[in-house]
């Protein structure tokens, strides 16, 4: 008799077991229902660091202060480098300087070669007559070769002059690059969280500058992949704070992460950490948020 009473217990235990089991897999494949899964406000950063090695010589903007995209976060010093551009601009002027003295004397020896030329065959049809000497036809003739090797001589300096002018413009570029990397610019806009060197500090190549906040924190929220349908990029879905239910608002699904992990938090009884989510960001609307809290979501019919 005792022995069946036991026996009667386990199964009802069993059957209880089940039917709880049962119940929480069509809850978690049902894709009908409603599903409420907790989200998390995470901010959206932006570390600012130089590409070189230097020490700064402008101030570098507080924390709560805000930044416009294209601003100037920060300059390294750079000794010497403006003297040295002007410098090479100056050796740039004087060989176009130097290129323009080349082109006008090709222009006078093409024109002596020409007179000469010329002069040369009149003296030539004299001599045939009988009229000219063949002494000065033969001076010409030296003169419109001498003329010739010039005019070729100076054509031949313009590649050495645009040889000469490229080298220094490489020369320039590279100052410019290097210039370029020495002044920090934001490539967004947004609020600076963290600042992490001041004016006069020496900052190595990689190392931040500072910490932007570049825009409202979205919403990170993990999806059991049974409910990942309710969850399509695009779709809005409903949010609440979790301290004030009564404060909803609409956010907007722009990502989903393209692998599952393992859940790291229990979402509602609706998940257990044995199993795998993907991690869905809404991006709120029209509401600002702080980041670190937690919010509801509701998604589905």
């Amino acid at each position: 008799m005792k022995k069946g009473f036991w026996v009667a217990v386990a199964l009802i235990i069993g059957v209880a077991g089940a039917w709880g089991y049962g119940a929480l897999v069509r809850q978690e494949n049902d894709d009908g229902r409603t599903v409420q899964l907790l989200a998390l406000a995470e901010e959206q950063r932006l570390d600012l660091s130089f590409s070189r090695s230097g020490r700064l010589v402008t101030r570098i903007a507080d924390e709560g202060e805000t930044i416009h995209a294209g601003d100037l976060v920060g300059r390294l010093e750079e000794p010497g480098l403006a003297e040295d551009a002007a410098d090479l601009e100056r050796q740039i002027e004087q060989v176009n300087a130097r290129e323009i003295a080349r082109v006008q004397a090709v222009a006078g020896l093409e024109a002596q070669f020409a007179e000469t030329l010329s002069e040369e065959k009149r003296l030539m049809r004299l001599h045939t007559e009988g009229i000219a000497a063949a002494a000065d036809v033969e001076t010409l003739t030296h003169k419109r070769d001498e003329l010739s090797a010039g005019v070729k001589a100076r054509q031949a300096e313009k590649a050495q002059l645009e040889a000469e002018a490229n080298a220094l413009k490489s020369r320039i570029e590279k100052i410019r690059h290097f210039e370029q990397e020495g002044a920090l610019k934001s490539p967004a806009g947004g609020t600076v969280l963290t600042r992490f060197h001041r004016q006069g500090e020496f900052v190595a190549a990689g190392d931040p500058v500072l910490t932007l906040q570049v825009e409202s924190p979205y919403l990170r929220v993990e999806v059991p992949e049974e409910r990942l349908s309710v969850f399509p990029v695009g779709k809005t879905v409903h949010v609440w704070p979790q301290a004030h239910v009564g404060q909803s608002f609409t956010a907007r699904v722009v990502s989903i992460k393209p692998r599952s992990e393992f859940a790291t938090r229990r979402n509602w009884g609706m998940q257990s950490r044995d199993l795998k989510t993907f991690s869905v960001r809404l991006k709120p609307e029209g509401v600002p948020i702080v980041s670190g809290q937690t919010f509801v979501v509701e998604a589905g019919s």
